[in-house]
């Protein structure tokens, strides 16, 4: 459906330090930061600074369908200067995110396609610098929703197909009136969307009726054109005779 390439075009992301810029360099990294970066290497997964010159990172970790090594989560709570995480798609437990707890610089959190519920948001909720967080197509609910009231910075929050309300959506904003929800249709509405039209049974249309055939002409009548044409048939043949007969005497 189309939407949903819109809706999929909304998970890009943009960079939310262009209009929200980070401090200069960041802090420079501690011994336990520098060795964590080198035990995520050694996993495959760069944890690169986010420009020449800076002390901040961002993660990018894509596994496909494989369960993420409990080393990695291990790994990335000492990279206490990592500002982006993209988890998109990890089968990750919603206790392994009890592991970036203590990740205070981190502003961008990707977690959609993941098989997160409200219980890994309740290790969400101390990200208090967190400004972008993407929770599309989770086991998310109003209860999760209602956890992200203590991210005071949170500006733009993506929910669509997961199972948040618009009720539940009505009380995060009352609590963080500068976040913006998108919310997209519902699991349960691109389902609709996607069903095969009802097929109707065909209406029976009104027999025609057969068209009359029509009455035959009166017998009587018939059998008098007959015999009018029997004789008209005699006169002709004697007419010709007769011609024949003169011709014989001149």
């Amino acid at each position: 459906m189309k939407i949903r390439a819109l809706l999929l075009a909304l998970l890009t992301t943009t960079s939310v330090f262009a209009a929200d810029p980070a401090p200069a360099a960041g802090p420079a990294p501690t011994a336990a930061e520098t060795a964590a970066v080198a035990a995520l290497a050694k996993l495959g997964i760069d944890a690169r600074p986010m420009a020449a010159g800076l002390n901040w990172r961002t993660v990018l970790v894509r596994l496909g369908k494989d369960k993420p090594d409990p080393k990695i989560f291990a790994a990335l709570k000492d990279v206490t200067n990592l500002q982006e995480l993209d988890l998109a798609g990890v089968q990750l437990a919603d206790a392994d995110l009890a592991q970036l707890a203590g990740l205070k610089n981190l502003r961008v959190l990707h977690l959609e396609k993941t098989p997160l519920t409200d219980a890994g948001l309740a290790h969400v909720k101390g990200l208090t610098n967190l400004t972008y967080l993407n929770v599309y197509a989770t086991a998310v609910t109003d209860a999760g929703l209602a956890q992200l009231k203590a991210l005071p910075n949170l500006k733009s929050l993506y929910v669509f197909e997961t199972k948040v309300t618009d009720a539940g959506i009505a009380a995060l904003k009352a609590a963080l009136p500068k976040v913006n929800v998108v919310k997209g249709l519902t699991a349960e509405e691109i389902a609709k969307l996607n069903a095969k039209p009802e097929v109707k049974p065909e209406e029976k249309k009104p027999a025609v009726a057969a068209a009359t055939p029509p009455k035959p002409e009166n017998k009587a009548v018939e059998a008098e054109v007959a015999e009018a044409q029997k004789k008209l048939d005699g006169l002709n043949a004697e007419i010709v005779k007769r011609r024949e007969a003169r011709g014989k005497l001149t």
